[in-house]
């Protein structure tokens, strides 16, 4: 493992533990090494990429880093022209399988990957994203636990485009699973801290390669329509949010392709968490043209914002969207 890789893996520890998860977390990282590897469930991770030959290795190393006996990486890479193939080869020893080919994009990638993939548990993993340690430790124990579930989620650091810590993406790591604040909120499952049952995806089907946006929202409404999911209360992942993020350019357009596939759901051709999207956007851009829109119309649209944001709590959810309970002996991580 290179030595800025296990900085920024390693570096993680302190701020997890505080947390008070850290002995559970320690308990599941060597949970594997007491059973017999046949007995665990495989894992299958999947990793779109396009010239992210910056954040690849890190990405690569936090899978491989993990330990896990029985574990299948697939990646993707879309015809990369920077040192991404580089990248890839210095590891294919440890790589199930790899490619670098002009492809239909990210979703038509990680389609590509399940469909490749032969493991319990699949997952995708953005090469800009991290696992941290003992990561599949967690998912494969609760896996084991409860193996109808549909998929298990937990929680995750949201980082800068350097890697450094913002906050936590569940702010005091309850976890809870809440179908309607899903549908008529907004998403809170947190993508690279998500771990599917492989069965119950090809139930439901793929990606739907035609959201650009929102495949993963609208995969986790039709997963959970067959089971429910599990959370998991411990940390897996690190998101990086920064300004060239699909999710970040994607302004109005991402607001309208999550407006539809809220409709096809919900049936009502407007939701309150569809509201907060386009109201976040909006003021994005009119706080960069105060020469049209003043402070008192954005003072407005804020507090219109708000007035949107605690309708969340019909659905069960804070202002913020996350879930505020659930039921305990139902969604209890094991």
């Amino acid at each position: 493992m290179g030595s800025k890789a296990v900085r920024q893996i390693r570096g993680l520890f302190p701020r997890i533990r505080q947390w008070r998860h850290d002995s559970q977390m320690d308990a599941r990282d060597h949970w594997f090494n007491e059973m017999d590897a046949a007995e665990l469930p495989k894992i299958s991770i999947v990793t779109p990429s396009y010239n992210q030959a910056r954040f690849l290795e890190t990405c690569i190393q936090s899978v491989l880093s993990q330990g896990y006996p029985r574990l299948e990486y697939i990646i993707l890479d879309g015809g990369s022209s920077d040192d991404s193939v580089d990248i890839i080869k210095k590891h294919e020893a440890d790589i199930t399988f790899w490619r670098s080919r002009l492809d239909k994009g990210q979703s038509d990638a990680i389609n590509e990957g399940f469909e490749r993939s032969t493991g319990d548990l699949v997952a995708w993993l953005n090469a800009d994203d991290f696992y941290l340690p003992g990561a599949f430790a967690m998912a494969g124990r609760t896996f084991s636990s409860r193996p109808e579930a549909s998929f298990y989620f937990g929680n995750g650091w949201r980082v800068d485009e350097t890697g450094n810590f913002k906050s936590p993406f569940f702010k005091k790591n309850h976890i809870y699973f809440n179908r309607n604040g899903l549908i008529y909120g907004l998403n809170y499952i947190l993508q690279p801290s998500s771990f599917i049952n492989r069965r119950v995806l090809f139930q439901v089907g793929l990606l739907d390669t035609g959201l650009r946006y929102g495949m993963d929202t609208d995969l986790w409404i039709r997963l959970s329509n067959l089971a429910s999911p599990q959370p998991i209360s411990g940390f897996l992942s690190a998101s990086r949010e920064y300004d060239d993020t699909k999710t970040a350019k994607g302004s109005f357009e991402r607001v309208e392709e999550l407006r539809q596939i809220a409709s096809k759901y919900s049936g009502a051709p407007m939701t309150p968490g569809v509201l907060c999207y386009f109201l976040d956007t909006l003021y994005q851009s009119v706080g960069e043209r105060e020469e049209i829109f003043d402070r008192n119309f954005q003072k407005s649209l804020r507090m219109f914002w708000a007035e949107t944001a605690r309708l969340l709590s019909k659905f069960g959810c804070s202002p913020e969207g996350f879930p505020v309970s659930g039921d305990p002996e139902k969604f209890r991580s094991k």
